[in-house]
């Protein structure tokens, strides 16, 4: 990082926050399965089914 602008290395820390957050946010949905199957009157293997195929299919377009 030496040699970059302010620019360029304040662009580099808010990715990184931003990609930290972002695997926080599957983190916490881990955790929280169980309540968001009860919310939406679902088996709980129906919720990490949609969550599997989701995260199947993001390669093809995330």
């Amino acid at each position: 990082m030496h040699g970059w602008t302010s620019r360029q290395r304040n662009a580099a820390i808010a990715s990184f926050l931003s990609w930290t957050l972002d695997a926080f946010d599957f983190f916490l949905l881990v955790f929280l399965l169980s309540d968001i199957a009860h919310s939406f009157h679902v088996d709980l293997e129906e919720v990490t089914l949609a969550i599997l195929l989701t995260l199947a299919v993001r390669p093809v377009g995330a």
